[in-house]
């Protein structure tokens, strides 16, 4: 995977990324909303800019924040954050992972195989 060092991950041209580099996207993008009251993660949340992100991106913020059940609280808190509690299921599955399980239901009905 190469990075742009400068760009957040989240806003980087993933089009050439496969399940391992959207799977490393997930874990990060988990430590931020999972420990979101930590001053500097709080700070990455509340400049999130939904129109920057991937399509894949944006599903993933919204697996993210509806499988924690944060979605009405972040919304409260981070008001840049509305456009991500209503995103569409993507039109291909997103693999995260060569075996998925579909364990997680706020993932599955996004189309991410985890």
């Amino acid at each position: 995977m190469e990075t742009d060092l400068g760009t957040p991950l989240y806003y980087q041209d993933q089009s050439s990324w496969g399940s391992d580099e959207f799977s490393y996207l997930n874990s990060y993008l988990n430590r931020l909303f999972l420990y979101s009251e930590d001053a500097d993660k709080a700070a990455a949340i509340s400049t999130l800019d939904y129109s920057r992100m991937s399509w894949e991106t944006q599903a993933l913020i919204c697996a993210i924040i509806n499988h924690y059940g944060k979605a009405s609280e972040l919304k409260t808190e981070y008001p840049n954050l509305e456009p991500f509690t209503c995103v569409a299921p993507l039109e291909r599955p997103l693999f995260l992972n060569e075996r998925p399980v579909d364990i997680f239901p706020a993932y599955k009905r996004m189309n991410i195989r985890y």
